[in-house]
């Protein structure tokens, strides 16, 4: 799955796997869903509309790091990403690919924030099949920043909010680094979101403004469910 900002507003959301991709695109406007039959090439995918072609590119911006839990690994990359859409032209900005694991799960949401200094903070947490609780899920999360090495958190704690809707519009982290008298914490509010049905399941996506520490980040929020 692949997340990315573009300006004050913009976001797209791709799920893709053997069957092709789906992709949820905002802006200005309706938001536009589009999909590729075939499967999509690596950092560069073009899927179809009835609008029109969203074309998306990326490549890596950063190390790539390994979240694993419990048996379960979830490969992380952050990239810069750019692309263009038959509603709101080009786009481009930071962005993170997340690889989740085949199967052993039946819902992934996936949190990540982006400050101005580069610095990325993402958190992923699986919901194994059988489970049904919140609290229940395996979660992951990590710090990446481009003046340190990647920090591992040792326990991340996730909080979500939803509306009347079902639409997720809050969110807190609680990010506890080995040995630390205090957690890293951060909050984050929707700023535009939407859902497509993708595959097996569906993805509920949203663009997110974030803090942390006092200093604003973009990002997103997104929850899929098979």
């Amino acid at each position: 799955m692949l997340s990315l900002l573009s300006g004050e507003r913009g976001y797209c959301s791709l799920v893709a796997d053997g069957d092709g991709a789906r992709a949820l695109r905002l802006g200005e406007g309706e938001a536009l869903t589009a999909a590729a039959k075939e499967p999509i090439a690596e950092g560069r995918a073009r899927l179809e509309s009835d609008r029109g072609p969203l074309e998306v590119s990326w490549s890596p911006a950063g190390p790539a790091i390994e979240l694993g839990f419990d048996g379960t690994t979830v490969m992380v990359h952050g990239v810069a990403a750019s692309g263009e859409d038959p509603s709101n032209g080009a786009m481009s900005g930071p962005g993170v690919i997340w690889e989740l694991p085949d199967e052993g799960w039946t819902l992934a949401r996936t949190a990540w924030a982006v400050t101005a200094g580069s610095r990325l903070t993402v958190l992923v947490a699986l919901r194994p099949e059988g489970v049904t609780e919140h609290g229940e899920e395996l979660v992951g999360a990590a710090r990446i920043d481009p003046r340190e090495e990647p920090l591992g958190y040792l326990e991340p704690l996730l909080s979500t909010e939803y509306d009347g809707d079902g639409a997720h519009t809050r969110a807190t982290l609680e990010l506890w680094e080995e040995g630390a008298e205090l957690a890293e914490r951060g909050a984050g509010r929707r700023i535009a979101g939407a859902g497509i049905d993708v595959f097996r399941g569906r993805l509920e996506a949203a663009r997110f403004a974030w803090g942390f520490r006092g200093e604003p980040a973009a990002g997103g929020y997104e929850i899929l469910t098979l």
